[in-house]
C-alpha cells in the first residue's frame, strides 16, 4: 500500500470497519506500528533514508485509526522524504497531513519550506501566510524568516519579522521571547532585554538564555551569567549545563574532563546551543595539545558555521603549524 494523498480518509473508513476485530487484533496492530516507526528513527539516525521511508509506510499501514501517533509518523516520513531528495513525495505527504486538519500550521510551514528547495517561492510563500494564520504563536515568524534568509530571500523573510513585531504578544510568554530574539537581530539590546524579562517573568525558562545573550551584548556579563544559571537550575542535565560544566574546567586546566562534558552536551537529544559547545570543544583539544583532533573538528565546524572569521583564521592557523612541522621533518 503506498501512502498517498486518501490515506488518512481510507484509514478512517478502515477504522470503522474493524471495529469488531477484538482488542487483541488492535494490540497486534499498534505494536507492530510501533516497532517499524522505531525501524524508521533509527534508520534515519544512521541516515539510511530509503530504509526509513519504508519503515514508516509500513508503520502507517498497520494503523486502524488516525490519530496523534500516526500524525508523528507522518512528520517523520516527510522529514525522511525531504532528506532523501524526495521532494515532491514530501509535499504529497504534507498535503495528506492537512486533508486530516486544515488547520495545521507545521504542516503548511514545513510544505512551505519544501517548496522553497524546490525553488518554488511563490507556493512556499503562499504556505507561509496559512502558516501564519493558523499558528498559536508567533514562533513561526521566526522559522518562516530563518527559513527564506537562509536561502538567500533576506528581504522577504524581514516582513515577517516586522508583522510579529506589529502584533501584541498578548499573555503567551513564548511570543514575549519571539519579539526579545527579533530586536535582538535588531540590535536593538535595550528592547530585547525588556521583553525577554517579561518572558522569563511570565514562565518561560528558555528566554534566560537570549535574554544572557542580550545582556552579553550590552556588556553586563554579571547578568548575563545569572540567566544562565537559572535555566541551569531548572534544566541541570540539559546541553547549556554541560556547556558551563565544561568552561569551568577548561578555566581549571582540566582539559579532559572539558571535553567530556561538551561532548555530552553534543550528544543530548536536544541541543539548544551547539554552535558554542562545538566551538569551545575544538578550544579544549588545543589546549590539550590534540591538534589533529582539533583541526578535524574545525574543518567540519566552518563548513556550517562560514561567518565564524575567528574559526576561519584558527583553521588557518592550525593548518600552517601542520604544514611548518611536515616541511621541517
Amino acid at each position: 500500500m503506498v501512502w498517498k494523498r486518501k490515506s488518512l480518509c481510507a484509514l478512517l473508513l478502515l477504522s470503522a470497519a474493524t471495529l469488531f476485530t477484538g482488542c487483541a487484533s488492535n494490540q497486534a496492530r499498534l505494536e507492530k506500528e510501533e516497532a517499524y516507526r522505531k525501524i524508521g528513527i533509527n534508520a534515519m539516525e544512521s541516515e539510511n533514508y530509503a530504509a526509513a521511508i519504508e519503515a514508516f509506510t509500513n508503520a502507517l499501514e498497520q494503523a486502524g485509526d488516525v490519530g496523534a501517533n500516526e500524525v508523528d509518523i507522518c512528520y517523520y516520513k516527510a522529514a525522511a522524504q525531504f532528506a532523501a531528495g524526495s521532494l515532491t513525495d514530501a509535499v504529497e505527504t504534507y498535503e495528506t497531513l492537512l486533508e486530516y486538519d486544515k488547520e495545521n500550521s507545521d504542516a503548511y510551514f514545513l510544505r512551505g519550506c519544501v517548496y522553497l528547495n524546490m525553488k518554488e517561492s511563490d507556493l512556499a510563500q503562499e504556505d507561509f501566510t496559512k502558516a501564519v494564520k493558523h499558528a498559536d504563536n508567533h514562533e513561526v515568524y521566526l522559522a518562516i524568516y530563518n527559513s527564506l534568509s537562509g536561502v538567500g530571500y533576506e528581504a522577504e523573510g524581514r516582513k515577517y519579522l516586522e508583522q510579529a513585531l506589529e502584533k501584541k504578544p498578548g499573555k503567551k510568554a513564548k511570543n514575549y521571547t519571539v519579539k526579545g530574539r527579533i530586536y535582538f537581530l535588531e540590535g536593538n539590546y535595550s528592547e530585547a532585554v525588556e521583553n525577554l524579562a517579561t518572558a522569563v517573568e511570565k514562565g518561560d525558562v528558555e528566554a534566560n538564555l537570549y535574554l544572557a545573550q542580550a545582556y552579553e551584548a550590552q556588556g553586563d556579563s554579571v547578568n548575563a551569567d545569572a540567566c544562565i544559571n537559572a535555566y541551569i537550575e531548572v534544566y541541570p542535565d540539559s546541553s547549556v549545563a554541560c556547556n558551563q560544566l565544561g568552561c569551568k574546567a577548561l578555566e581549571a586546566g582540566e582539559y579532559e574532563t572539558a571535553i567530556a562534558h561538551f561532548e555530552e552536551g553534543l550528544a543530548l537529544e536536544e541541543v539548544t546551543n551547539e554552535q558554542e559547545l562545538r566551538s569551545n570543544l575544538i578550544a579544549a583539544y588545543e589546549y590539550s595539545g590534540n591538534f589533529e583532533r582539533a583541526e578535524e573538528y574545525i574543518k567540519e565546524y566552518i563548513k556550517d558555521y562560514p561567518g565564524d572569521e575567528a574559526a576561519v583564521r584558527e583553521y588557518r592557523f592550525l593548518t600552517r603549524n601542520k604544514n611548518e612541522e611536515i616541511q621541517a621533518e
